[in-house]
């Protein structure tokens, strides 16, 4: 039943989002074939692309929600953390090699997604502008943009690394520790076959 249900919610999303496109496709035709360019041109290139850009920020938090969504669904689909059988609704399930908590699974792809969004949305805002700010700002802008989205990402994924590394080392010192006790507690046998 929610499976059904988020099959009908995303595409209830992408026809809004298609919807929307039909709309500034229809808009941006009137636009292009009854403004008066000579007098308005500059008023209708930045009407143009307020249309574009919203479209865009649209489309893109349609896509990063998906994102959001899959990372989500890919961890409970290949993940079973329980040494008891699976559930049989879960399909391919395997256990995790070493203790990944979900929080810091979906805080790692919430940051990502929301470091993506808002580069994207502080570059189209920048875009919209880029006729009242002039190009050398302009692209001054994108590319300090781009650099700390670069600089942020690859400093969550190194901190991802990290601290899924440090699981993975305590659940082998754990598994050792249990080994050894294991063999501490088996008896020894002294008698001797003659």
């Amino acid at each position: 039943m929610v499976e059904k249900l988020t099959v009908r919610g995303g595409l209830i999303a992408d026809l809004v989002v298609l919807g929307l496109l039909v709309g500034s496709l229809l808009a941006s035709g009137c636009i292009w074939l009854l403004g008066d360019w000579e007098q308005y041109g500059w008023w209708l290139r930045l009407t143009l692309r307020i249309i574009w850009g919203c479209w865009i920020v649209v489309f893109l938090a349609t896509m990063l929600t998906k994102v959001t969504i899959f990372g989500w669904s890919f961890r409970r689909y290949f993940r079973w953390n329980d040494k008891s059988q699976p559930p049989p609704q879960i399909p391919r399930p395997t256990r995790a090699p070493w203790s990944k908590s979900g929080l810091a699974s979906f805080s790692f792809t919430v940051s990502l997604v929301a470091l993506t969004g808002i580069i994207a949305l502080a570059s189209i805002v920048m875009w919209i502008l880029k006729d009242v700010v002039g190009d050398w700002i302009f692209w001054l802008v994108i590319g300090i943009l781009g650099s700390v989205w670069w600089i942020a990402a690859i400093t969550l994924v190194l901190v991802r690394i990290t601290l899924f590394g440090l699981h993975k080392r305590k659940i082998q010192q754990l598994l050792q520790e249990s080994a050894q006790t294991e063999q501490s507690a088996e008896p020894v046998n002294t008698t001797s076959q003659g």
